[in-house]
């Protein structure tokens, strides 16, 4: 008697068991539920670019030509952003330059923290010595249009647009020696993060 109990009881559990995992697969299909999860505080990454920097080179006849164009702030918190290999030899006597940033955005949710110049000196002989750089902290960058405000964080080096027209550039005159090589451009940067609270996404 007692082992009938006991397996009426255990079949009982499988019963169970296969109702409930029945009932999950069918809701599983339903096009509404398959989706993805978002864990609260995860850092989701945005395809779409919050920044643009650049040099620039101005020639007395008014031409001028963009180098090494990185968009950026694409992911979240602190991070940094290379250039592709640039290779332009600097021609003082003849341009003058520019690094440049675009912000895309009013408000502090991004800042622009400083921009880093990697050039090589020339060797005199047709090469190159090793890399050299030159550093400009956010603080330094200026807008071209007056009507722009921005400001800085706790540090002093790292900036945002306040207010105004987030298209318009901000740059800063680019000073290297005669017959070096751009090699490449880096910006480092913060994307203020997003906290998600659990929900399913289709």
């Amino acid at each position: 008697m007692k082992e009938k109990a006991m397996f009426i009881r255990q079949l009982i559990s499988v019963l169970i068991l296969l109702v409930l995992l029945s009932s999950f697969l069918t809701f599983s299909s339903i096009n509404g539920v398959m989706a993805e999860s978002i864990i609260e505080g995860e850092q989701q990454i945005d395809a779409l670019p919050m920044g643009q920097a650049w040099i620039t080179t101005y020639n007395g006849a008014g031409n001028l030509e963009d180098l090494a164009y990185v968009e950026f702030g694409q992911d979240y918190g602190f991070r940094t952003k290379l250039s592709s290999f640039i290779g332009h030899v600097v021609d003082t006597s003849s341009n003058s330059y520019l690094i440049n940033w675009r912000p895309n955005v009013v408000g502090d949710s991004m800042w622009v923290c400083g921009m880093r110049v990697a050039y090589r000196l020339s060797d005199g002989a047709g090469g190159y010595q090793g890399f050299s750089y030159k550093y400009f902290p956010g603080s330094v960058l200026f807008p071209r249009n007056s009507d722009v405000e921005w400001a800085s964080d706790w540090s002093g080096g790292c900036i945002y647009v306040e207010s105004g027209n987030p298209e318009v550039g901000f740059n800063k005159n680019l000073n290297l020696p005669q017959d070096s090589r751009i090699d490449y451009l880096r910006v480092y940067y913060y994307r203020e993060s997003r906290t998600y609270l659990p929900f399913i996404r289709r």
